[in-house]
């Protein structure tokens, strides 16, 4: 009975100090950045040790040798849609994001085993792509940090500082071609909507793409009845393609109809200043 009694205090002891363990924050804390190019969200998830007065590269870091790119769990990278990274196609999903560091080169690799602790399980023939960067000397970054840098409307470089290194790659969306299912998604579900044809045409008229078709969108739009926005985009297509007298034409239509509206004194103004742009391309 005593050694019953005994073996359930110590039962009990265990399983108080299990709970009560102290948590302390990791010496490598957690981090994410994101960025949205486009329709895409890039998100990197990372550790960020210190430098802490040491020897970083081929030192803590050794050289010629695939890491982590980070701390604690491997470095992870994840595309919500279809992507170029330094001009290799990578479909959408998340990979580990290892690298091999080198004095002059860097190799990084993305890999399809998204949950690994370091670098002790990865296997090359998991690799998706790897591709070769070229280090630079950066400010110094006492704690590892990824940023996102060279933003455009279609791109973003991924740029990686810890010391005083810098590693950087490119990472581009197809923003126009997404764009362009995505009308054509819009017009399919709602065909009767004339502001989709619309939306559709402005789109391409501001990237200069897919601009015959956009016009024809603009007389789907106007064969749902009168209205003088469909005539001033029409002006902004033709002028793209250098047609000028036909885009004064379309011009002449949007006033007709534009001073029966409500709204178009708020308006004219861009009719006026699209009608000399016009012009002044014609002298």
């Amino acid at each position: 009975m005593k050694k019953l009694f005994f073996l359930l205090t110590m039962f009990l002891l265990v399983g108080s100090f299990t709970k009560t363990q102290v948590e302390l924050p990791r010496i490598s804390p957690n981090a994410s950045v994101s960025e949205t190019i486009g329709y895409t969200i890039v998100t990197v998830n990372y550790c960020r040790p210190a430098v802490k007065e040491r020897k970083i590269w081929d030192g803590l870091v050794p050289f010629n040798k695939v890491w982590r790119t980070g701390a604690n769990e491997a470095t992870t990278i994840q595309f919500t849609t279809d992507v170029t990274v330094e001009g290799n196609k990578v479909p959408a999903g998340r990979y580990s994001l290892f690298t091999i560091p080198e004095e002059n080169d860097w190799t990084v690799i993305l890999n399809k085993t998204d949950k690994q602790w370091g670098a002790f399980n990865y296997k090359e023939a998991d690799d998706l792509l790897r591709f070769k960067v070229k280090p630079v000397k950066g400010n110094f970054t006492e704690r590892l940090q990824f940023t996102f840098a060279n933003i455009t409307d279609s791109s973003a470089d991924l740029v990686l500082n810890w010391e005083n290194l810098q590693v950087s790659f490119k990472i581009e969306a197809d923003v126009l071609g997404q764009a362009y299912i995505k009308i054509k998604e819009a017009i399919a579900a709602m065909p009767d909507r004339w502001q989709n044809y619309i939306e559709g045409a402005n789109f391409a008229y501001e990237n200069g793409v897919y601009l015959d078709e956009a016009l024809q969108w603009v007389d789907k739009a106007l064969s749902f009845g009168q209205n003088y926005t469909p005539y001033f985009v029409k002006a902004k297509l033709l002028f793209k393609q250098n047609k000028y007298k036909d885009a004064l034409n379309a011009l002449d239509k949007c006033r007709e109809v534009g001073r029966t509206d409500k709204n178009w004194d708020t308006f004219v103004s861009q009719v006026d200043l699209l009608e000399k742009q016009i012009k002044n391309k014609m002298n």
